[in-house]
């Protein structure tokens, strides 16, 4: 199921800032849309995916590996996935291993395009060697050519493949991770690929257990970026001569400490897995993913002859729940990156965001990347969300996430496809920024979902940033948990309303409890000590402190249609209040905690004011109950759109029937057997008003 995803864009794409309250971007993630294996399709153990568009509709092609890591499997292939509309995704067509192929063990996967024809170059780790399929018609795919090791070869248990084009020629340059090098195969006639050069391990390279890799172009050369599972690191190939490829730059893991970490100068590359790479400011990065160090690591690659490290993410203490809150990513077992620039912060660019696949978290991570020497972990997104579609699995496809593939030309929107090996299906993810709520399909039944959907704090806060609060009209979404925000002014019997807003079917960001305190002058350090109302979800209770500040109070929990979002039910607490007496131009300080028993605090100074009522507003019938004594001077000292008449429907009647026993106070008179008051001065009835309120 679709939920929305309020995130501060932090320190990145602040719009502006007053104060200490800061407006800033909104970052959706939502999960539109999921397949799952169902017995006809090749879904079983999914590996890796690429993106096709072809006759204007969007492809996505998985790679069905080896069912639990065994060859010889009867469900390796690849299975193509219309996700033109990525609430809808449609399998469309797929190709089995039958023994004369290549795809025992599919795994990683490319496209090219070569004389105006499609095709998906399949890299099958269990049948040494590579399957190029035209999948020119998406419905009707076609193995056209294939090349398997023959001892010379560098192709024993190949993983990940690598396209690029040189001369008017397509290479394929295809990982090995048993040969530890890597080969390079002409695939310019698909039916026909010949093997043209290769670089396998000398003992100085970073190619032991060769994965992960992509082809960056830097300065007119073509590079290949090969990650090392068991020399943990990275090496860079110079392969603009196809036919002799040549190392030209490294970095390794450093010293093993246990735990990479800028105090130790160990970098996150043990188990080096994935690798991708982005431009930010006219330089090159890759972005590595360090399985066994359960983390990622930005280094700079401009000059790839002396790549430098930037920075680094780590998963944080495992806790075994993915928040920012208690500091832990879903890093666990990083495998597979993805990289998505979005929105426009400046003349040329907008916010580079790095999506982590965390083998052991089941779940996703944001990170961003736009500053790299200061990546940003925004939040996850994890497999048991509730959120997500309950069609036999309770949750999203992010059980074992294994490969990431990024989509950036479906309408406005960025998307990411994860494969999940072990929940044996996929799972759609939108990434945009400001964008609109949109209906969500559930892939086993094809239909469109129309269900609650709801949003998910990346941050994965309660209130700052995900929600809103609200103080009668006028809402906010606080971006600092110190926050200054326009005064709200009421008078004294007047109602007051705190309303605290969050996603309804997110629960790391539905409120348990929450409790709001007032009469805070000054510095709010003390801030407990305020008048205040707790409110607990459970069991439906309140408390009001002891305080002569309230007249009433109280508080309540409710479900509520978001007016300005469809399909967005919100999940409120309400807190009510009528002010006995003035207060001060005061702090609001709201306290809340979620299911997981996560406290959030939030400052907002310079929120609220009580007033005394004006005298023009009372009601005739507080105006009868005064004893004013009677002055000649009215009608010249009260104000001009005073009404002094009374208000007939507010006076109560005397119990008594008989007129003759009424008795009226001094400054009323009786008519229609009712007391209302005589002609007064402006001075005498301050007198009495003062007396009457003490």
């Amino acid at each position: 199921m679709q939920f929305r995803l309020f995130i501060q864009i932090s320190l990145i794409s602040i719009l502006s800032i007053t104060g200490l309250y800061a407006y800033a971007a909104i970052l959706d993630i939502v999960p539109v849309g999921e397949v799952e294996e169902d017995g006809t399709k090749l879904l079983k153990s999914p590996m890796d995916a690429a993106i096709a568009t072809i006759n204007g509709k969007t492809y996505v092609i998985v790679s069905a590996g080896s069912f639990q890591g065994l060859c010889k499997s009867t469900t390796s292939g690849i299975e193509i996935i219309d996700i033109s509309d990525p609430t809808s995704p449609t399998s469309v067509g797929r190709v089995a291993d039958d023994g004369t192929k290549l795809l025992d063990g599919a795994n990683g996967n490319a496209i090219a395009t070569i004389g105006g024809s499609t095709y998906a170059i399949i890299a099958a780790t269990c049948d040494d060697g590579i399957e190029i399929i035209d999948i020119t018609d998406p419905t009707n795919p076609t193995s056209v050519g294939r090349l398997g090791d023959d001892g010379d070869r560098l192709l024993d248990s190949v993983k990940e493949v690598g396209i690029y084009t040189r001369s008017g020629s397509t290479y394929a340059v295809v990982t090995s991770s048993n040969d530890d090098g890597i080969e390079i195969i002409d695939i310019s006639d698909p039916t026909s690929p010949t093997s043209v050069g290769r670089l396998g391990d000398d003992g100085d390279r970073e190619l032991d257990g060769a994965k992960g890799i992509v082809i960056e172009t830097i300065n007119g050369t073509p590079y290949a970026i090969v990650g090392s599972l068991n020399d943990d690191g990275i090496e860079i190939i110079d392969i603009s001569d196809p036919t002799s490829p040549t190392s030209v730059g490294r970095m390794d893991d450093g010293t093993d400490t246990g735990r990479c970490t800028v105090a130790n100068g160990e970098k996150c590359l043990e188990k080096a897995k994935g690798v991708r790479t982005t431009t930010i400011n006219d330089k090159t990065y890759v972005i590595v993913s360090g399985q066994d160090d359960d983390g990622i690591e930005i280094i700079d690659i401009t000059d790839p002859t002396d790549p430098t490290s930037v920075s680094r993410v780590v998963d944080g203490t495992d806790t075994g729940l993915c928040t920012v809150a208690n500091g832990e990513k879903c890093l666990d077992g990083v495998r597979q990156i993805a990289i998505a620039e979005i929105g426009d912060i400046g003349a040329t660019s907008g916010t580079y965001y790095v999506i982590t696949a965390g083998r052991h978290d089941n779940g996703i991570d944001v990170i961003d990347i736009s500053d790299p020497e200061n990546p940003s972990y925004l939040g996850s997104l994890t497999d048991d969300d509730s959120n997500c579609s309950t069609d036999g699995d309770g949750g999203c496809e992010l059980d074992g996430p294994s490969y990431i593939a990024p989509i950036t030309s479906i309408g406005t929107s960025t998307y990411v496809v994860v494969t999940a090996q072990d929940d044996d299906g996929i799972q759609i993810i939108r990434l945009c920024e400001n964008c609109e709520i949109i209906g969500t399909t559930s892939s086993s039944t094809a239909s469109t979902t129309a269900s609650t959907n709801t949003s998910i704090c990346v941050r994965h806060v309660i209130l700052g940033n995900c929600g809103t609060i609200a103080i009668n009209n006028d809402a906010y979404r606080i971006i600092d948990p110190w926050s200054t925000i326009p005064t709200t002014e009421v008078m004294v019997g007047e109602p007051v309303t705190i309303t605290l807003s969050t996603p309804h079917n997110y629960a790391a960001a539905k409120i348990n409890s929450a409790s709001i305190y007032t009469e805070i002058f000054g510095s709010p350090a003390n801030y407990e000590f305020g008048s205040h109302i707790d409110y607990s979800v459970m069991k439906s209770d309140y408390y009001v402190s002891e305080s002569e500040l309230f007249q009433v109070a109280g508080a309540t929990h409710r479900i509520n249609q978001d007016t300005n979002v469809k399909n967005l039910k919100l999940f409120e607490v309400v807190f009510t209040m009528v002010f006995a007496k003035p207060m001060d131009t005061s702090y609001v300080v709201v306290e809340t905690e979620n299911k997981h028993g996560i406290p959030e605090t939030i400052y907002l100074g310079n929120a609220l004011k009580v007033i005394e009522r004006p005298i023009e507003l009372l009601t005739m019938e507080e105006k009868s109950k005064f004893e004013i004594i009677g002055d000649p001077e009215l009608k010249s000292n009260l104000r001009p759109d005073m009404d002094i008449e009374p208000n007939m429907d507010m006076l109560t009647v005397n119990p008594e029937p008989v007129v003759s026993k009424v008795t009226c106070g001094k400054g009323t008179i009786l008519k229609d057997n009712l007391c209302i008051a005589n002609e007064m001065s402006f001075y005498f009835f301050i007198n009495q008003f003062m007396r009457f309120f003490g």
